[in-house]
This record gives C-alpha cells, sequence and structure tokens, in this order.
C-alpha cells in the first residue's frame, strides 16, 4: 500500500507518486515533540500555533495533489456518498504513514466531521492534518477541537469557519526543484521499495503505526515541508539564530539514536577503521529516510567533511551530522555549513 502513494528516488528523495515535487520524509516518534518542546523552552513561548497552520497548508496541498490527478474528482466531490468514501480515504492514509489509527464517528457533509483518533503522531498536527483534508473536500475554511479519551485516544471535532486565521496566510509551502541522482538501490521486483528500507519497517496496521525493527523506535512519514516552513517564519521573526536551536535539539536525539543502533561501540573509542565505517554506514541511510543524497565523504585526523544534495532542511541535518560526530568520537564539536548552490549543502564538523 504504501509503494502506491510513495517513491524513493535516486536523488536523496521521497516524494509523492502523484505530486513528484512533494517530498516526504521519515522521522522518528517524538521528533516534532522534541524538537518544538525544545525551541519553546529556549525561546520563552509557544510555536505549536505556527506548527499547527503549517501543517494545515502541507496537508491541504497533499490532498490537493489527488484531486488534481483524477480528472473530474472535484466535481464528483460535490455528490454527499462519494465525500464519505474519500474521508474513508483520510483514514487509510493516516494509517499507511504510520500517523494514526483513525475512525470515523459522524459525518455531515459541508458542517462538521467526529473521529477517534488512537496512537496520534503528534495530537495539534494530527488535528491540522484533519482540517486540511476536510478543507480540499469541502473547498471551505475548517476549524478543530479536540479532548482526551483515554491514553493516546482522542476525539477530534472539525467543523465549518468563517476564515482562516491571519498566520495561515503567511505559511505558504515552497517547492524548491532537486537535483537528479545515481543511488542504485536493491529493490522489491513488485513493489519497488528499497530492500533496507523494507527490512528496516514494520508496519503495525492495526495500531496505525510504523516500527524500527532495528530500534523498536517508532517512525512516521510526514511532509517534507511543515518543518522548514515553521523555521522560515520563526527566521523572518526572531533571526537566523532559530536554527542553532533545530541544530542542538537533533544533536541531542542523533547522539541517542546512534547509541541505540550500536554504532558508537560503546565507552571504548573506536579504531579507525571502525570508525569510518561507522560514518558511512550512517550516512547511507540518510536518502532511504529521505534526508537527502550525501555525494562526499571526507575523514581526516580531527574532522569530517559531508556534501549532502537535495537536502531535507539543513539545519536537521547540521545536528544529525554533529551528534554522528560526537557519539563516535567522544568529544564536543562545532558544525558549520554552507549552501554552495541551490539544491547543495556541506558540512564540517570539527573539535569545539
Amino acid at each position: 500500500m504504501a509503494s502506491f502513494f510513495i517513491r524513493w528516488g535516486d536523488n536523496g528523495t521521497i516524494v509523492q507518486w502523484i505530486q513528484k515535487t512533494y517530498r516526504v520524509a521519515i522521522l522518528h516518534d517524538g521528533f516534532m515533540d522534541n524538537l518544538f518542546s525544545s525551541v519553546e523552552s529556549k525561546l520563552g513561548f509557544p510555536i505549536g500555533h505556527i506548527a499547527y497552520e503549517a501543517q494545515r497548508n502541507s496537508s491541504k496541498a497533499v490532498f490537493e495533489g489527488f484531486t488534481k490527478f483524477i480528472p473530474g474528482s472535484k466535481m464528483l466531490l460535490k455528490i454527499k456518498p462519494l465525500r464519505r468514501i474519500a474521508v474513508e480515504l483520510f483514514n487509510l492514509v493516516g494509517i499507511i504513514t504510520g500517523q494514526c489509527l483513525s475512525e470515523t464517528l459522524e459525518y455531515k457533509p459541508g458542517e462538521y466531521g467526529v473521529a477517534r483518533i488512537s496512537n496520534p503522531f503528534n495530537m495539534r498536527l494530527m488535528a491540522a492534518n484533519v482540517v486540511g483534508a476536510f478543507e480540499t473536500l469541502e473547498g471551505i475554511p475548517y476549524d478543530s477541537s479536540y479532548e482526551q479519551e483515554s491514553e493516546d485516544k482522542y476525539i477530534i471535532k472539525v467543523s465549518a469557519a468563517r476564515e482562516k486565521s491571519e498566520i495561515a496566510e503567511r505559511m505558504k509551502l515552497e517547492f524548491k526543484p532537486t537535483l537528479p541522482g545515481t543511488i542504485k538501490f536493491r529493490r522489491c521486483p513488485w513493489c519497488r521499495i528499497p530492500i533496507p528500507i523494507a527490512d528496516s519497517l514494520k508496519w503495525v496496521l492495526s495500531e496505525g503505526i510504523i516500527l524500527d525493527r532495528r530500534t523498536g523506535a517508532r517512525l512516521v512519514f510526514v511532509d517534507g515541508y511543515m518543518v522548514t516552513t515553521v523555521f522560515r517564519e520563526l527566521a523572518n521573526e526572531l533571526g537566523e539564530e532559530i536554527y542553532d536551536l533545530v541544530v542542538e535539539a537533533q544533536r541531542d536525539w542523533t547522539i541517542n539514536n546512534v547509541g541505540a543502533l550500536g554504532l558508537s561501540g560503546g565507552e571504548e573509542p573506536l579504531t579507525r577503521t571502525a570508525l569510518e565505517a561507522a560514518y558511512r554506514n550512517y550516512l547511507e541511510h540518510l536518502p532511504l529516510f529521505g534526508y537527502g543524497n550525501p555525494v562526499s565523504f571526507k575523514m581526516s585526523e580531527n574532522k569530517i567533511e559531508v556534501v549532502v544534495e537535495n537536502p531535507y532542511e539543513a539545519s536537521i541535518l547540521a545536528g544529525t551530522l554533529q551528534g554522528l560526530y560526537e557519539a563516535l568520537e567522544k568529544s564536543k564539536s562545532t558544525v558549520t555549513w554552507e549552501t554552495p548552490r541551490e539544491g547543495v549543502a556541506s558540512f564540517t564538523v570539527s573539535p569545539a
């Protein structure tokens, strides 16, 4: 089912099958929570409402892609029974992407919908996804409210609204062109999903979650634009320093992830051969998760240099590489990056 909606390219990107300019990334459960809470604690004010509006726009763009792909779909969706079928499609997408298990409880076309959401990857962003889907379906603004029913279960209601908030209009998505690539994956001959990622993921459809077989951690497919849109808006308001907070949050998470994967070798320092192998092992998985294509890796005595084409988000990759360095080298570091040309980011991590 996943292969029907999602395609792994040979250039470090994962894209929608219908909209090949629309990127997808695989993130670990808690990524959004940890990233936003870390940034909020440093800033001293919440940013969840900004993330909500960006996710609403991203979700709407996803489902609008389906309506553009199917000729006459907008006319067909004026037929109320077909709208109910579309609502069930929304539920299916949530399961396939590992975002949640959802069940429609009530739906009155043009007015409101009620659903039970179980195991949401982030309930605020899940609500934004539902609102974006309904705005595409109904062609009018919607709003949402939800309450917790029990542990990891919520009842959400989306209702027609008079207008969108002012900030929603600022959350415009930017679809940047990508560079071609030459990555050769071993692929399933039937569905064409790369074998390494298929071996790494386990879909638990009855719970609406995806697990990483290597670590047991939960994974989720998300659009590739919500995070970049949120931090673009924050940078416009607060300055480029916001990206330092993103790097710090991602660095701390990556250190733990490298340890969970068993690449850091425990407390003892790695030999140079083992060190390089660990670096390359981690970098080889970046394209599988949609983070970009690492086309160059250089390791000197005390630093690493990595060039990534089609980076998902440069600041997140910077934090990833810094965390990888600190987990493997077992020492503090500093990371810098630049964009020598469109679609390319060059990173250097060296001792602090």
